[in-house]
Parts: structure tokens; sequence; C-alpha cells
């Protein structure tokens, strides 16, 4: 009765932890990539982070700028980036409470993530579209 009791619990162990080890590791595998030039089309999702991995090859010094989407003011949105390392540590942020950020920071050869939070205060979801514009 014990070793049914074991098998038993080792199964349901194994069937409850495959599901959390397989999100741990495509954190960064489902992510856009962030490339030189500008990116698709975006929308603030009023206060949820959006990432980006980017992969830089050489020292090299990273810019992104954010864009509003053109024909709309950008007047009252909040956006904000933050830059991570490998480790998950902060290496670089930018902020704007008028729709536009500018992050620039020099960076060695490594995968990055860029995470991009934004909240819109206008009454329509027309003005809350963005596009960042990445040179390295």
């Amino acid at each position: 009765m014990k070793v049914k009791s074991i098998v038993f619990s080792a199964v349901v162990a194994s069937i409850l932890s495959t599901p959390v080890l397989a999100s741990l590791g495509n954190t960064t595998q489902n992510l856009p990539l962030l490339e030189r030039g500008v990116s698709s089309t975006q929308m603030l999702a009023q206060g949820q982070p959006k990432r980006f991995n980017i992969n830089i090859e050489q020292a090299t010094t990273l810019k992104v700028v954010s864009e509003h989407f053109p024909g709309f003011t950008s007047t009252g949105n909040r956006i904000s980036a933050v830059l991570y390392n490998e480790a998950g540590q902060q290496v670089a942020e930018a902020s704007s409470p008028r729709g536009r950020f500018e992050l620039v920071r020099q960076l060695q050869p490594g995968n990055y993530q860029l995470e991009v939070t934004g909240r819109s205060r206008g009454g329509s979801d027309d003005n809350s579209y963005y596009e960042l514009h990445v040179a390295y």
C-alpha cells in the first residue's frame, strides 16, 4: 500500500510541476524579438507590461525611443521602459508622462529584455498606440 501511495504522489507531483517548469523555461523564448528599425505598432495595455527580447552581439550603444501612433496626440500618456540583463538585473530605465521615452545605454554582448509599461489617460483607444524605434 505504501508503494502505491509513493508512486501516486510522484505521478501527481510530476504532472503538477511540468507546466510550472515549462512556463519558466519559456519566459524569454516566447517574447517578440526587438530588432533595429521600427517595431510593429503596439498598444499601451493600461499598466500591464509588454516585454521584448534584444540580442546584442557586440559592444554597442542601444537607443530605444517610443513614438506615439502618428495622427494622434500623446498628451497624458505615461510610458516607461526598463532594460534587464540576462541575470534579470535592471541596467537602464526611461519614462515620460508625455508618451515618448528615450532610453540610451552602452551594452556588452548578451541577451536583454526591454519591458514597456504605460497608461493612456484619453477616453479612446486611438491614442494608446506606440512604436519603438531601435538603433544599436
